[in-house]
């Protein structure tokens, strides 16, 4: 008996041609098919995921556009804010001293004693208050809206005023469907900071007269020459050019006044402690691949320090904090900063440059003198005046510049109060953040606005 094997063979054997055809076409159709799967599964595959990329770059656009203008928002906000804060500052606070003087007369000014002027208050705001999206939802929350969507009623809506015959069912049916959204409800979220421009040292103070310029040198020329920053003068920049804080002090100098002779630092005469020379004040960018030329005029960002010989990313990384550009060329630096490094500089700007006080350059009695400063100020968003500030540093023993005791509210180099201000706003929406920079100078209005920068 033929086995199994046997009987299939005599079977394909006795097959006709026709048959052996159809077998094979059924094979091509099933190839064409799995390949048709295969090819039709990729495209749809490749459609789903361009279908989500251009889903998600649309989401971020929407977010990014949100982010923007929450960040605007907290701009906004903080104009506002530094508005109050400029309100503030003029509001005056009657002396007691003077008011009793009102009440006695003339056996108040006994012994030739003028009457004490009203000061005002010195209250830090900008200080206190949180500028986020938190604070403004506060200050618009409606009554029953708590931030959130509200149904629309479709009879507040002149459109749906009408006969019930006369509406569309339709469109009552979009219409119930629509929400309006109360006015703070949104979604993302911002936070601004408020830091002062004039407890920095204005670079453009160097272009001023005698009576700001000298001051200014030596506050600069001391905060260059701090141990902790003997390392920036320790090694060569890029160009393989290595500078000295004079260096720089003059190097700024140059770069912002209006003529193009290089300047000398005379530590001698107070009158005119930063003479003009007679080298080149362009020589030192000669060196530089590609050259260039000194701006001979004013600083239009701090970030333009950078151009400036002798200054580079470690300089900025120690500096940029401590240096500003914005604030008018008269306007005082303010006591009123956390900065140790400007409380200490500030601490020797009112001392006595006639005879120096060698504790100052001791960094152990220094940080003493710092926290009585600091101790003096009953909460921190207290500003503390230019007489409570040379009274404790009086007490620590330390000579009094004659011109800030004879007149220590109109002296010319220290202050307690600011115009100039920097706000930074970050939002946020989704996964996206925009973040503004902006610099205002106090007036009448919001503020003007001095230097714009969106990342």
């Amino acid at each position: 008996m033929p086995s199994f094997f046997q009987q299939k063979s005599r079977r394909r054997r006795s097959a006709s041609p026709a048959a052996r055809r159809e077998r094979r076409s059924r094979g091509v159709a099933l190839i064409i098919a799995v390949v048709s799967i295969a090819i039709l599964t990729v495209i749809a595959t490749d459609f789903a995921y361009n279908s989500r990329v251009d889903l998600q770059l649309a989401a971020n656009q929407r977010d990014e556009v949100r982010a923007y203008y929450l960040a605007r928002s907290g701009i906004a906000l903080s104009r506002l804010l530094l508005r109050f804060q400029k309100q503030v500052d003029q509001t005056p606070i009657p002396n007691p001293a003077a008011l009793l003087s009102q009440f006695l007369g003339p056996q108040a000014q006994q012994g030739g004693q003028q009457t004490p002027q009203p000061s005002s208050l010195n209250i830090q705001l900008y200080k206190m208050a949180r500028v986020d999206c938190h604070m403004l939802k506060g200050l618009v929350k409606s009554e029953g809206a708590d931030g959130e969507t509200a149904a629309m009623e479709p009879a507040d809506d002149k459109d749906f005023k009408m006969d019930d015959a006369e509406k569309d069912p339709a469109a009552m049916e979009v219409a119930s469907q629509m929400t309006q959204r109360s006015f703070g409800g949104f979604e993302g979220c911002f936070l601004a900071s408020i830091s002062d421009e004039e407890e920095k040292l204005n670079v453009h103070r160097l272009m001023a007269g005698a009576g700001d310029a000298y001051p200014t040198m030596l506050r600069m020329l001391d905060m260059f020459n701090d141990k902790r920053f003997e390392f920036l003068w320790e090694r060569d920049d890029a160009n393989k050019v290595r500078s000295t804080p004079q260096d720089v002090v003059l190097a700024l100098k140059d770069w912002a006044d209006d003529d193009e002779t290089g300047s000398a630092i005379n530590l001698v005469d107070a009158t005119n402690p930063l003479p003009s020379g007679f080298s080149d004040e362009g020589a030192a960018y000669s060196r530089y691949d590609p050259t260039y030329e000194p701006k001979n005029a004013r600083f239009d960002s701090v970030d333009e320090l950078y151009r400036v010989h002798g200054v580079n990313d470690q300089f900025m990384s120690a500096f940029r904090d401590r240096l500003t550009v914005y604030p008018d060329i008269n306007r005082r630096p303010n006591i009123n900063t956390d900065d140790p490094v400007m409380l200490g500089l500030a601490i020797m700007s009112v001392a006595d440059q006639t005879r120096p006080d060698p504790r100052l350059h001791d960094p152990v009695f220094l940080n003493e003198v710092i926290t009585r400063v600091r101790s003096a100020k009953m909460f921190s968003f207290f500003g503390m005046s230019v007489q409570d500030f040379v009274a404790v540093v009086e007490s620590a023993g330390i000579p009094i510049n004659p011109a800030v005791k004879a007149n220590v509210a109109g002296n010319r180099l220290v202050g307690d109060k600011s115009q100039t201000f920097t706000i930074k706003s970050v939002g946020e929406a989704g996964s996206v953040q925009k973040t503004l920079t902006a610099v205002v100078r106090l007036d009448d209005t919001l503020g003007r606005l001095l230097y714009w920068r969106e990342e």
